[in-house]
């Protein structure tokens, strides 16, 4: 371990700039904080760069983190004043990762026929993307396609939202026409979510491959998306129109799994 004692060291100073979307652009990396956002970063086989410790607390599942990481991360410990700077005093455990940020070209998204996958339209809110992923990863969807980004998804407040899920789902981002082609190519039937659709979304069948897609709470879905194979749904039964984004992605998510399950044990 190398002990840093002063913030104008310049492997600090450069993590700190990850707290910055430019920062994360220019460096092509990503900051982590969190023991088990980092494990699952790690189980993924994602590049850890370095990892910064608290200096004054190590657990035993810090050090397995430690131990996981291998001998190729440098592991850099921090007295509290440092580390709180680092993690903007915003602590989540006293652990934090520099890692090279995954590649999302779409050219790496492996579907097969009957794979279920979402699509987000230039949602802005790192929180709700976040949250997309966790429900992702519970209602075992195949791929998440970023679609005319806003916000990127490893986002620290993306990655904490996700719990890490964002480093387990294959995630891709692409402009609008380059995923609707992808889509087509790999024989996904494509269905929109819109407040004034006629289709409800649980007469979808989802048992085939689908693609759920989603826009903003603000806009909803750009022009680019008229004309898809279906627009569904979720009826509701009081004043407000629709559900918060995250939410309606699960309770789409998880009715395209009940429909496959319910279909598999048939």
């Amino acid at each position: 371990m190398q002990s840093i004692t002063s913030d104008q060291n310049p492997r600090l100073k450069k993590a700190m700039r990850l707290h910055e979307s430019r920062g994360r652009r220019q460096q092509q990396r990503i900051i982590i904080f969190g023991e088990n956002e980092i494990r699952q970063a790690l189980r993924a086989g994602t590049k850890i760069d370095e990892i910064f410790v608290l200096d004054s607390v190590q657990s035993d599942s810090d050090n397995d983190v430690l131990e996981v990481a291998g001998k190729d991360v440098a592991i850099l410990t921090l007295p509290d004043q440092l580390f709180k700077k680092l993690s903007f005093g915003d602590r989540h455990g006293s652990l934090v990762a520099v890692a090279q940020r995954p590649d999302t070209s779409l050219s790496n998204i492996n579907l097969k026929p009957n794979s279920l996958c979402v699509v987000l339209e230039a949602i802005e809110k790192p929180g709700n993307i976040g949250a997309v992923f966790r429900s992702a990863d519970a209602a075992g969807v195949d791929a998440i396609l970023l679609a005319d980004v806003k916000c990127d998804a490893f986002h620290p407040n993306a990655i904490r939202a996700s719990l890490g899920t964002v480093f387990s789902i294959p995630c891709a981002t692409a402009s609008n026409k380059a995923i609707q082609d992808f889509l087509r190519e790999q024989g996904i039937q494509i269905a929109t979510a819109k407040v004034d659709a006629k289709t409800n979304y649980f007469d979808l069948d989802m048992y085939q491959g689908t693609a759920l897609v989603f826009g903003s709470e603000h806009a909803g879905l750009s022009d680019a998306w008229n004309d898809q194979v279906t627009d569904v749904t979720i009826p509701m039964a009081g004043s407000a129109d629709s559900l918060n984004i995250s939410a309606s992605a699960a309770v789409m998510m998880f009715e395209a799994q009940r429909q496959r399950t319910a279909k598999r044990n048939k």
